[in-house]
């Protein structure tokens, strides 16, 4: 009896292990299943040029969606830090593509009165949709997609700005639904708007979609110089791209400010 015991144990331990060694394959096509289905926007800061800075308010976005993450403490410390912001690959709306365009901002905030100093802007395309994408915020020159060092804003208010984001669409008179997402100050809107109800409306096959920001955003108030984006996603929309963002300075203190974002 006792070597019958021995022999099932044997039995039970040897099936035990080879279903062990044969998941290992299989759990290794899960996580990168997982993988594949979001990538990041790594944004890496340059700091040694902030000074008097409490924290830093860092905001994203990319394929139709946005975040915002703070950064406070020892990680304002060192030459540099890097915030990760993690997007689904697909939603509703769009699909991430290599072509497809992000943009992500950090705004320094001073450590007594949390009202910002300085910003600095980068867009970008996402090179890798299944992985990591790294862009580099408040270093190097000024460039048409990078503010390079963070800038100060002394312009004066503008107070209840418009965001007049105008959407060309002759080439894709198809599309049905379009998301639209602007920032300004820090502060995110977005839209999922019926474009083919738009198009039917206008003359010329380009649709406008206005954001009134009447809110102060807790960065402080809204001023000429401020930068603010604008981006367009729609599967329908590629090629050339499913999401493209567009970006100007505002440069007065009207109500409306206007944008082309394809």
């Amino acid at each position: 009896m006792q070597q019958g015991n021995r022999d099932v144990r044997f039995t039970l331990l040897f099936f035990s292990v080879i279903t062990l060694v044969l998941s290992f394959p299989m759990l290794g096509s899960l996580n990168k299943a997982i993988a594949a289905g979001s990538f990041t926007i790594e944004a890496k800061i340059n700091l040694p040029n902030l000074n008097d800075v409490g924290k830093l308010k860092v905001v994203t976005s990319a394929n139709g969606d946005t975040q915002v993450k703070n950064v406070t403490g020892n990680d304002l410390k060192s030459k540099s830090t890097t915030v990760s912001f993690r997007f689904n690959q697909k939603n509703d709306i769009v699909t991430a593509g290599s072509r497809d365009e992000f943009f992500s901002c950090a705004y320094a905030l001073n450590a007594n009165t949390n009202q910002m100093k300085s910003y600095s802007c980068v867009e970008g395309n996402i090179e890798q949709p299944n992985g990591k994408n790294t862009v580099n915020i408040g270093s190097g020159h000024a460039l048409t997609l990078s503010t390079g060092s963070f800038q100060a804003v002394s312009g004066p208010e503008i107070k209840n700005p418009t965001l007049r984001i105008a959407i060309p669409l002759s080439d894709r008179k198809d599309v049905k639904e379009i998301k639209v997402v602007t920032m300004i100050k820090g502060e995110f809107q977005s839209k999922t708007i019926d474009a083919q109800k738009l198009l039917k409306q206008s003359k010329d096959n380009t649709i406008f979609v206005p954001f009134l920001y009447d809110k102060q955003p807790e960065i402080g108030p809204i001023q000429v110089g401020d930068l603010f984006f604008a981006c367009v996603s729609a599967d329908e929309l590629n090629p050339p791209e499913g999401t493209e963002c567009e970006h100007r300075v505002t440069i007065h203190t009207g109500h409306t400010h206007n944008l082309v974002a394809r």
